[in-house]
């Protein structure tokens, strides 16, 4: 990216674009009045009218830019649809940064201190985004949005970081504009072209915008506009193609969002890891699933750890179609069984896998692997329910000296807040009991923690993979079922905690789910 200019050079540090098409005279003045109550002052206001039939958008308007020499009017001849106009907003924009604002949605006074605040306290930073709220058409705020630490993988399940976006406008020209093939998604295929080339992306995890929810918008109820879905699914297929991922990108189960289904490579090989860990054994049944899978080919061992007392005997699978050895242990916890299983395992990715699961469709162990065909991705689980469909595990939460299930106990087709259950996206922490991992990473970082076991040993490994540089997902699919219906306490054990607080840090709430 070109070094850009100073705002001391050429104007000021923010300029905040809004295109405008028939907005109504009262929520303009209220859009306006938002940004001249910033406590940051350094700012330029660029109003963009998009040839609007109702003449008292523009009249309004020009009070506004006559009222305030910081606000800049763009009169468009003809009207040229919401992207157009954005993009003769940022043309005109003088700012270092440039801030991206509805005209009929409001800015919290303190929106661009703290983002300024972000910025500098940042390294190279060229993307910022903040928290968001809905305000009613009374101007009650609510459902506010805690958003994640940046996750890219969520990106491509949702527009997630929506408002406030805040962009640096050297690389935003350098990326280029709003793209009129996405109108109705254009801010989703401007924010993932973007982040592909953007150095530093902060969040900002206060809620200082306000979406202002009326009748045809998508805050008040997303179908409203079908045909933003449709722009965003072609957005993110755009993306993933870009990318070189392998997958296929369907519509998701809620408006705005999207399933990105992993394909396996063709060149990966797995072993299969089983945790012989069932309270009634099932490991017949559980080969057979395998048996069926459609990656069958691609697995070249499959590696069950039998705890003390358990005997290979047991197990009276015919011949398959991939190689089954035993390793007896002295274990009885899934992660130390599953540790001992990959000492000899010789394939790329390690599947893991518990005893107790069911419902193995033919292609979850193939979707479930193919994640690991995206960068920086090692680790990786599927959803897991119980057998009444709700949710067992979508991934770990962590919130002071606990560590949860997030959305245990949630329908699994259901949405949660904001999405979170519906789309795949970066967690702290994922349970072995269904998940793949890198073998190269795995024993790069030396496996399962041996001083810890059940969630605090997986903690520690997701943490392992995270600090080397990797991501660590959460699937919302495939989906398989557990028999296990034991829960682990919330609360990590005292010397547990010891061991996890040393080595990490335990202060907070979760970046990925707070």
């Amino acid at each position: 990216m070109t070094a850009g200019p100073t705002a001391s050079e050429t104007g000021p540090q923010f300029s905040i674009v809004v295109p405008l098409y028939n907005t109504t005279p009262f929520l303009l003045q209220e859009m306006v009045a938002s940004v001249q109550l910033q406590t940051y002052t350094d700012w330029e206001l660029v109003l963009v009218d998009d040839a609007s039939p109702d003449p008292r958008t523009l009249e309004t308007a020009r009070a506004c830019a006559a009222s305030d020499d910081r606000i800049v009017l763009i009169e468009l001849p003809d009207n040229r649809n919401i992207s157009e106009a954005s993009n003769a907003g940022i043309d005109a924009s003088r700012g270092v940064f440039v801030a991206l604002l509805d005209h009929d949605d409001t800015l919290d006074p303190r929106a661009l201190e703290l983002v300024h605040q972000a910025i500098q306290r940042g390294v190279d930073v060229d993307y910022v985004y903040t928290d968001q709220d809905v305000m009613t058409d009374k101007g009650h705020y609510r459902i506010p949005f805690a958003k994640p630490e940046w996750s890219p993988e969520r990106l491509l399940g949702q527009m997630f970081t929506s408002h406030l976006s805040v962009f640096r406008t050297a690389l935003l020209r350098e990326v280029g504009p709003f793209n009129t093939d996405y109108n109705g998604s254009q801010d989703h295929d401007l924010v993932l072209r973007f982040t592909e080339r953007a150095r530093g992306i902060v969040h900002v995890p206060e809620v200082l915008y306000h979406w202002r929810a009326v009748p045809g918008s998508t805050a008040l109820n997303g179908s409203e506009k079908s045909y933003a879905w449709d722009a965003g699914l072609a957005a993110v297929t755009a993306a993933v193609e870009r990318r070189g991922i392998e997958a296929d990108v369907a519509f998701g189960p809620n408006f705005g969002t999207y399933a990105v289904r992993h394909r396996l490579r063709a060149d990966r090989t797995m072993s299969i890891l089983v945790a012989a860990d069932a309270q009634h054994p099932r490991l017949d049944e559980l080969l057979a699933e395998l048996d069926a899978s459609d990656a069958a080919g691609q697995v070249v061992e499959v590696i069950v750890a039998l705890p003390e007392g358990r005997t290979p005997t047991e197990v009276a699978r015919p011949s398959g179609r991939f190689p089954v050895s035993f390793v007896q242990t002295t274990a009885s916890e899934r992660t130390r069984l599953l540790h001992e299983a990959s000492v000899e395992a010789r394939g790329d990715l390690l599947v893991l896998l518990s005893e107790s699961l069911s419902d193995l469709g033919s292609d979850s162990i193939s979707r479930l692997a193919g994640a690991l065909g995206e960068p920086d991705v090692a680790f990786a689980g599927g959803r897991i329910v119980f057998a009444d469909g709700t949710v067992k595990h979508a991934g770990y939460r962590k919130s002071q000296t606990h560590l949860r299930d997030a959305f245990r106990g949630w329908p699994a087709g259901t949405d949660s807040t904001y999405g979170a259950l519906t789309v795949n996206r970066e967690v702290s922490a994922i349970s072995a009991e269904f998940a793949v991992i890198d073998r190269a990473v795995f024993e790069s970082v030396g496996g399962f923690n041996a001083e810890l076991d059940e969630y605090c040993a997986e903690l520690d490994l997701a943490a392992k993979v995270w600090a080397q540089g990797s991501r660590v997902l959460t699937l919302c699919e495939p989906i398989v079922t557990s028999l296990d219906h034991s829960i682990a306490a919330d609360e990590l054990p005292k010397r547990q905690r010891k061991v996890i607080s040393r080595r990490w840090g335990w202060k907070g709430v979760d970046r990925f789910t707070p």
